[in-house]
């Protein structure tokens, strides 16, 4: 009796020892997942067009924290809404973070580049907050911007354009805003559709 109490007692250490060591192995495992996704390279160097015409490249935003949107002039709804919650942003920062507001440099970058031209984009752009600068230019340009910043963006030609359709064709793309730090670097990304008012308090934590 007592030595196949011995035996259970071995059993059940060895058991635990096990589990112990396949916890260890998932919690590493995880822990590497964590490391990884934080340490996947979002933005980079580029080379664009502003909407007064004006060549910009990262370093001219160097020391700015810049909160990044792509979309384009021709969208229908996403980025109308997404620039709106932008702007209100924007305008809850200005009242209550007037520090992390002046230091701020929004942005919206094309995804449309064959329409987007600088002075599409100052039209479009005069509809939203004025502190929100655009960027656009040639095909390979957007091509490497969006690589850099992993943007998904995909032409798709509309089966019967209407004549409101301007181009008869539209763009599905990712839709997010990016927040960069001074140096250009990945701080976090955000769901275009948030409140105002929350993107601002995220924006306010991350910023210091």
């Amino acid at each position: 009796m007592k030595k196949n109490l011995k035996i259970s007692l071995s059993l059940a250490a060895a058991g635990l020892v096990t589990l112990l060591g396949l916890l260890l192995v998932e919690l590493q495992t995880r822990e590497a997942s964590v490391r990884d996704f934080q340490e996947v390279a979002i933005g980079g160097a580029f080379t664009l067009t502003n909407e007064k015409g004006e060549l910009r490249s990262e370093a001219d935003f160097a020391g700015a924290p810049m909160l990044i949107y792509f979309g384009f002039t021709y969208c229908p709804d996403v980025c109308p809404m997404s620039l709106d919650v932008m702007g209100a942003a924007l305008e809850t920062l200005e009242a209550q973070n007037p520090k992390v507001f002046k230091a701020l440099q929004p942005v919206f970058i094309s995804v449309d580049p064959a329409r987007d031209t600088p002075a599409q984009l100052a039209e479009y752009l005069s509809y939203f907050h004025p502190k929100i600068s655009g960027l656009t230019g040639t095909p390979e340009q957007i091509a490497a911007v969006k690589k850099a910043f992993r943007v998904y963006a995909v032409r798709r030609d509309l089966p019967e354009p209407s004549p409101q359709d301007k181009g008869s064709y539209n763009v599905d793309h990712s839709s997010f805003f990016y927040l960069m730090d001074g140096k250009g670097r990945y701080l976090a990304h955000y769901d275009h559709a948030l409140e105002p008012e929350v993107l601002a308090q995220k924006i306010a934590a991350k910023i210091r």
